[in-house]
């Protein structure tokens, strides 16, 4: 056999084995999860381990984003910064700052609060406490983009968890207006509300509510899974920095805008109707 065919098939052989191997190891790691989480059991703010474990508590980062010419490949850059050592039989769980940030293009980047397990049959898994608690505070409540007479004016409150507002459109020659949130890290963006033409409507923004205990593996964790635990394609969740943008829209030149910084850090205590976290695995 030609020997430039001999290497191009042992150079196949060990791309299939890698992959074999990574398939393998993520099998494997998901299992032990599995395991963990069913030994594991949540009381009110408190989840219980069967025995005492030795435990690093810190942040777990996510970063993912497909590269290589066609994108051939989906990278995932995972990062763990050690806070504090710890044996316990039993954790606390307290708001903690967490962000989710996953775009339809896979493009993601997410940080957590985190322990993860240093020793044992189950080392390597990875305890992810989400109890969400917010404090809301905007740079001002009113926005305004106009044109000639032209004009979109927001009016937006804060919630508990979130914000409120109204927006009120008057135009003739523009085609309307809509309002948009960012967050400043990845830029992830979403339509809050849309009017076209004149008129007026109300948007509603909730951050996300339901406490989770997410399992998940130091190696193996892919953030595009975390999809199936928020429930959408396009995820923009947790604390941080946003930017609320209003924008009224004008044919045939540059469009107007004014936008408004909105800064979510975490509560200083649970929300008082607590619902126990629900465990689920993200491997």
């Amino acid at each position: 056999m030609d020997p430039g065919a001999v290497m191009f098939l042992l150079f196949i052989a060990a791309i299939v084995g890698m992959i074999l191997i990574a398939i393998k190891g993520e099998e494997s790691a998901r299992a032990r999860c599995r395991r963990f989480s069913e030994s594991v059991t949540v009381e009110g703010t408190v989840l219980k381990f069967p025995l005492k474990t030795k435990l690093s508590k810190g942040r777990f980062v996510l970063r993912g984003e497909w590269r290589g010419s066609n994108n051939r490949y989906y990278h995932i850059e995972r990062s763990f910064e050690a806070l504090e050592k710890l044996s316990a039989d039993e954790i606390e769980l307290t708001p903690e700052p967490f962000s989710v940030e996953v775009k339809k293009n896979d493009d993601a980047l997410v940080e957590l609060p985190a322990y993860i397990v240093e020793e044992g049959e189950f080392k390597n898994a990875v305890i992810v406490p989400i109890i969400p608690s917010y404090s809301v505070e905007i740079e001002k409540d009113t926005l305004e983009a106009s044109r000639d007479m032209e004009f979109a004016h927001l009016r937006v409150e804060v919630l508990e968890s979130g914000l409120y507002g109204k927006l009120y459109v008057n135009v003739s020659k523009c085609r309307g207006a809509r309002v948009e949130s960012e967050k400043n890290r990845l830029h992830t963006g979403e339509k809050l509300v849309e009017v076209e033409g004149s008129g007026e409507a109300e948007l509603r923004r909730e951050f996300w509510t339901k406490p989770l205990i997410l399992i998940m593996d130091r190696n193996h964790s892919d953030p595009r899974k975390l999809r199936d635990v928020f429930g959408k394609k396009e995820i923009l969740e947790g604390h941080g920095e946003y930017l609320i943008r209003l924008t009224l829209d004008v044919p045939f030149s540059k469009d107007e805008h004014d936008t408004a910084r909105v800064t979510v850090s975490p509560g200083r205590k649970a929300p008082a109707e607590f619902k126990e976290p629900e465990v689920k695995v993200v491997v």
